[in-house]
């Protein structure tokens, strides 16, 4: 008899065989839908893929410690590897064209970096792989079989990552005092002998054990974190998102308490364009779920009060504009040297596209703006302009055609997605312009692509007998 049977391409990831189910740790749960009791997630009631999303959320700290720059690449290869041995295959479909148009894109970039950089070692090709082919594995891999996890597991994963990285900000500032300290390798860097840290380098940046940097303070003195990933602006962006979940929670307390802590990681973060885009994302989220709960006349009423107040009355309108023109400047003065930086590496990437239009790309980052400062080179920074600038013209069409098609497939499967996952991407699209994206974005991605919340089952019409005229 055959233990591992087929499964056909319109089963879900959790939807095995009967007779795998009680052997197969991604079956359905059995036994009630109740997803939380006394306050704790009922490990029971999560489906298998629940189970290893979650715990891929929960372990952030682990992932820090191991490398987060090998561990999406780590996960991907264990998950299909598993898949493999259980069923004697992978299950793949056909692959839609967001996945050929990312596929493409992952081939070309690859292509393009062995033709560019001939004698380089393998550390580019592994490092795109990291960002783009596990991108590619997984989103193929989550549409052939049609992967979903609830809004609440996934609001659960995000809760309790802030609650670790609260928790480590109190004892790192009070019981530690916040001391001064030289990062330690993660593992992957103990293991490949990269044990130096220097700062002006790349590979302090996923190398090393780098929870807060001492010489940096912000508002208040306070010191800028990292927490348990590569990079504040990545820790941002994460407790961004989580924000933007809590806000779609239904119960307020718990919404509060996310949105509440996970702003203030995101103020020691002190990434500037998370402070200044999420606002305009927040807003965003306001107008939307205002016009759907008190119709679209009363929003544009509202609009129209503010544009009227704002606008028509000089002592506001100069008001609001001197509070604009010094939250700007005050933004940019923070860590002023970075800034300057930023503004030359963008003046010269932008210089470089328009005198020697990439047309097929560069493949790697410029020269030096700084000498000696590995971070600060032409075609960094800016994902936007780094692509144009790396990846040409024609690399930069075939992400396009990604982008388009994959956010066409969301608006059409839109029904039961919750709104933090449009509103994630519409974040992470106005932080492009002046971030640049690594792996854990690339996972961010297919996290919104999975989300979803249950519908309700609608109760049947009870039987009305027919009417008697008398």
């Amino acid at each position: 008899m055959n233990r591992h049977p087929k499964i056909s391409a319109s089963q879900s990831f959790w939807q095995k065989p009967a007779q795998d189910q009680q052997n197969d740790c991604f079956a359905v749960p059995q036994g009630g839908n109740q997803l939380f009791h006394n306050g704790l997630i009922r490990w029971q009631a999560l489906t298998g893929a629940e189970r290893f999303v979650g715990l891929a959320i929960v372990l952030a700290p682990v992932w820090w410690f191991i490398s987060w720059s090998y561990m999406p690449l780590f996960m991907t290869l264990g998950l299909f590897a598993y898949h493999l041995v259980r069923h004697k295959q992978l299950g793949l479909t056909r692959p839609s064209l967001p996945v050929v148009a990312l596929l493409l894109f992952t081939g070309y970039l690859i292509v393009l970096y062995r033709l560019r950089v001939p004698d380089a070692g393998p550390t580019g090709i592994i490092g795109l792989l990291q960002m783009w082919g596990t991108a590619t594995a997984l989103l193929w891999y989550v549409q052939s079989q049609k992967i979903r996890i609830r809004l609440t597991v996934v609001a659960w994963a995000f809760s309790v990552v802030v609650l670790e990285a609260v928790l480590y900000w109190l004892f790192a500032r009070f019981v530690l005092g916040e001391p001064f300290f030289i990062p330690s390798p993660n593992l992957i860097a103990t293991f490949l002998g990269n044990t130096t840290f220097r700062s002006t380098q790349l590979g302090a940046v996923g190398n090393f054990l780098n929870p807060y940097n001492p010489s940096v303070r912000g508002p208040g003195g306070l010191v800028r974190y990292t927490f348990f990933f590569q990079h504040p602006t990545i820790s941002s962006q994460v407790f961004a998102f989580a924000v933007l979940i809590a806000l779609d929670l239904k119960n307020r307390l718990w919404s509060s308490t996310v949105i509440g802590a996970s702003a203030f990681l995101i103020l020691v973060c002190q990434s500037r364009n998370v402070w200044l885009v999420l606002p305009i994302v927040v807003l965003v989220h306001w107008l939307i779920t205002t016009g759907k709960t008190r119709g679209l006349s009363a929003l544009m009423a509202a609009l129209a009060v503010v544009s009227f107040v704002t606008l028509s009355i000089p002592q506001v309108t100069e008001k609001l504009a001197d509070r604009v023109t010094t939250t700007a400047e005050a933004t940019g003065n923070l860590r002023k040297d970075s800034t300057d930086v930023r503004r030359d590496i963008y003046i010269k990437t932008w210089a470089s596209i328009l005198t020697e239009p990439p047309v097929i790309g560069h493949a790697v980052p410029g020269e030096e703006v700084v000498p000696g400062y590995e971070f600060g080179r032409v075609g960094t920074e800016s994902f936007i302009l780094g692509t144009v600038y790396r990846a040409g013209f024609l690399g930069t069409g075939m992400f396009l055609v990604f982008l388009i098609s994959f956010l066409a497939w969301l608006w059409r499967t839109r029904d039961d997605r919750p709104l933090c996952c449009f509103l994630m991407l519409l974040l992470l699209a106005l932080s492009s312009a002046v971030t640049e994206f690594s792996p854990l974005e690339a996972i961010i991605l297919i996290l919104c692509a999975i989300t979803y919340v249950p519908k309700l089952a609608q109760p049947k019409p009870k039987y009305r007998p027919k009417y008697r005229y008398v």
